[in-house]
């Protein structure tokens, strides 16, 4: 007879296939592959779109990728815009407890239903996952003493203005056990917060190097004749992506002629740039495709935990260029010498130019981000750590 499987639940704000953020890729990545030695269950919402977070997907049970997920309501949509107004006072002045409540509630997902299911469920779970320290999932799940007594949390922390507010005191003090994506993400927590003797890891994300992406049968699909740089994730100006187009534009006005390529959501209004191209949401296959017969793939966030698009670059012989304003990323540059880091324009041009004209430099960091993907971001690493770490936390 085969013994059952240990009950662990996941806890994330969006989940599934069509949903590309990066910490909820993660989410989905671990709990497919842990889902061998764990049953698993995932909380999360019905919305599809972290921008309003309206209700899109059914409420109820399914199974995904052999996980059953649970979706909750959210019984508030999110104004952007206000919330953006409301978030700039705060940042500038102190505050007080009820007022980043308040702020945790418009920024949301607010999902009573769900902390009420994970509290009335929690003492039957062997641990409790959560990804992102962020949200109002985070917040009120680990509220309940019984998640949180055998939980771990998956910060995905970025060095961002509510990372000083004190609601986020609470939720570092509460988990039994934590894992970090990136050494520099480990040292900006420890930096903020007391982790005592907890169990912590960086336990990274896995980059799975894919067979040949075709990269030919993609440029003649797409009618692609020139050089690109892409960029894959959510087109948003939160994520640096306005700045990168304002970078790009003066490479064009000053004689560059490589293409700028975007895939994935667009949450911005584009500018009428020559040679940029947004090409919506792709298949994975495509995406690899993409990636591959890239000249290089910028990461312009400040705000990074780890960067996935960077590593499944690497993962195909592609280098980076990346916003050096974020430790993670130029961490990422030094550890592999597969990318370059800038700081500002003139340097977002002049490297830009070298990768798209310089083919000995391109391929001599694609190789080496290649092998330090193939070093550092195995699967069979990554889910060791995070068994280890369930275990801990189950252990309360």
């Amino acid at each position: 007879m085969t013994a059952s499987r240990p009950e662990v639940a996941f806890v994330v704000q969006r989940y599934g296939a069509e949903i590309t953020g990066g910490s909820e890729s993660l989410a989905r990545a671990v709990a497919e592959r842990l889902s061998s030695s764990y049953a698993i269950t995932v909380y999360t919402t019905c919305a599809r779109d972290y921008v309003t977070w309206r209700n899109e997907l059914p409420a109820g049970e399914s199974e995904l990728g052999g996980v059953r997920v649970r979706r909750f309501p959210v019984t508030e949509e999110r104004d952007l815009d206000a919330f953006n107004r409301f978030s700039e006072e705060l940042y500038r002045r102190p505050r007080t407890h009820d007022e980043e409540i308040e702020w945790l509630r418009r920024q949301g997902p607010v999902a009573p239903s769900l902390v009420a299911a994970l509290g009335s469920d929690g003492p039957r779970f062997h641990a409790v996952v959560f990804f992102t320290y962020l949200y109002y999932p985070t917040y009120w799940g680990l509220a309940e003493g019984a998640a949180a007594a055998r939980s771990v949390l998956v910060p995905t922390t970025h060095d961002e203005p509510p990372l000083q507010f004190g609601i986020y005191d609470e939720v570092f003090a509460r988990p039994r056990a934590l894992a970090f994506l990136t050494p520099a993400e480990e040292a900006l927590v420890r930096r903020r917060f007391d982790l005592g003797d907890r169990p912590t890891t960086v336990a990274g994300m896995g980059v799975e190097i894919p067979a040949a992406p075709d990269a030919a049968a993609f440029r003649q699909r797409f009618e692609i004749t020139r050089p690109y740089a892409l960029y894959a994730g959510r087109i948003d100006a939160g994520k640096g992506c306005a700045e990168m187009i304002a970078h790009y534009a003066r490479y064009r006005a000053t004689g560059g002629s490589a293409d700028l390529l975007l895939i994935g959501t667009l949450a911005m209004e584009l500018p009428s740039v020559p040679g940029l191209r947004h090409l919506g949401y792709l298949s994975e296959a495509d995406k690899n495709a993409a990636l591959a017969a890239a000249a290089v793939v910028v990461c312009p966030s400040a705000y990074e935990s780890l960067s996935i698009a960077l590593l499944e670059g690497f993962a195909v012989d592609t280098p980076g260029l990346v916003n050096g304003a974020s430790a993670v990323l130029k961490e990422h540059c030094l550890r592999s010498n597969g990318a370059l880091y800038y700081g500002d324009g003139d340097e977002f041009v002049e490297a830009l130019d070298r990768l798209t004209r310089e083919e000995g430099l391109r391929r001599a960091l694609g190789a080496s981000g290649k092998r330090y993907v193939a070093a550092t971001y195995q699967w069979d690493v990554v889910l060791d750590r995070y068994r280890a770490l369930i275990e801990a936390a189950a252990r309360g």
